[in-house]
């Protein structure tokens, strides 16, 4: 008989100990649940901006890109054209150099230079148009 109870106590022990891993389990099973769902909502959210950024890109190679003119042209109030011609990477000689052939080019009234190392312009004030100007 004590071998009796002393089997229900050790199988009724054993019981409780199994259930209250079985409760642990379940917990971590339902965390990894969560977390796996997580995952795929984020998964889902990166794949859409990437999408996006591709549609975008492809609307962006549609419109084409606005191209920067060289050389822009206006007339003043004198008659005059005033055209500025952009020049990128150019070294302060020979970008004065290219100053003083336009000053002392026939029409050209006035010039104005404006250096920087990555982007430079000169202004110029002529008579005529910008073709004859640049022959």
């Amino acid at each position: 008989m004590k071998n009796a109870v002393l089997a229900t106590i050790i199988f009724t022990a054993a019981f409780t100990v199994k259930a209250k891993a079985q409760s642990i389990f379940d917990k971590i099973d339902r965390l990894a649940g969560k977390v796996e769902n997580a995952t795929y909502k984020v998964d889902r959210a990166a794949n859409a901006a990437d999408r996006a950024g591709k549609t975008g890109g492809k609307l962006a190679g549609m419109l084409g890109k606005k191209k920067e003119n060289s050389t822009a042209s206006h007339i003043d109030a004198n008659g005059e054209n005033k055209t500025v011609i952009t020049i990128t990477g150019m070294e302060m000689e020979k970008f004065q150099k290219l100053n003083d052939l336009l000053e002392n080019t026939d029409g050209v009234t006035s010039s104005k230079m404006k250096y920087s190392s990555g982007k430079s312009t000169i202004t110029v004030m002529h008579k005529g148009d910008t073709q004859n100007l640049m022959r």
